[in-house]
């Protein structure tokens, strides 16, 4: 035996690098499983919790309106709006049909939620109007002036009717970290519900 090992060392070398590697595979298969099975649940869990949200307010009445928690009001008409939007023939033509408050609600949420998951310029880049300026507007209706001003020195930024406005790489990101810093601050979804509390006409299912 120990013969046969010196004579093929490099054999047996060759063997324990393979129990290494597959070592080192499994080791990272169990790592991206458990990954992706937290994502899989994370996923699991915000579909049902947008569900029960959905479940809700599907039918608003001032009552409701006026009981209901601020954030959860405004996220549960956003993703009612929403899932009307997808199911219409046209989303053009049912935006449209919304009343102003509602489609300041509809646009904010697109804002708020490109921004948490990626940058407030984000939604600028993805997005186009009347959707931006919907967005903007909406955030000066809802927001704080900071943050209100943060958002429309964004939309001047990629608003083509504007040509004194800055688009430097340098001017977004400071912009994109002023929102980002006021997220992580403050919950932006309660000052969206008090704004659909106060319009609570315009969202009433029986209006």
């Amino acid at each position: 035996m120990l013969e046969n090992m010196k004579e093929y060392w490099y054999l047996y070398l060759i063997l324990f690098a393979l129990i290494v590697l597959t070592i080192f595979v499994i080791k990272k298969a169990a790592e991206a499983s458990k990954r992706t099975h937290g994502r899989n649940q994370a996923l699991l869990a915000k579909a049902k919790r947008e569900k029960e949200l959905r479940d809700a307010y599907a039918n608003l009445t001032e009552e409701v309106i006026a009981a209901a928690p601020a954030d959860a009001l405004f996220e549960g008409v956003a993703l009612i709006l929403e899932n009307q939007c997808q199911k219409a023939v046209s989303s053009t033509a049912f935006y449209q049909g919304l009343t102003r408050p509602q489609q300041l609600i509809y646009a904010v949420y697109y804002l708020l939620t490109d921004a948490k998951e990626a940058t407030l310029s984000a939604f600028f880049r993805r997005s186009a109007q009347p959707l931006t300026g919907d967005a903007a507007e909406a955030a000066q209706a809802m927001f704080d002036p900071d943050a209100a001003e943060t958002v429309k020195s964004m939309f001047d930024c990629f608003d083509e009717n504007n040509e004194s406005a800055s688009v430097t790489p340098e001017v977004l990101d400071e912009l994109d970290g002023r929102f980002a810093a006021r997220l992580a601050q403050d919950n932006l979804y309660v000052s969206c519900g008090e704004y659909i509390k106060k319009n609570s006409a315009f969202f009433c299912n029986n209006r």
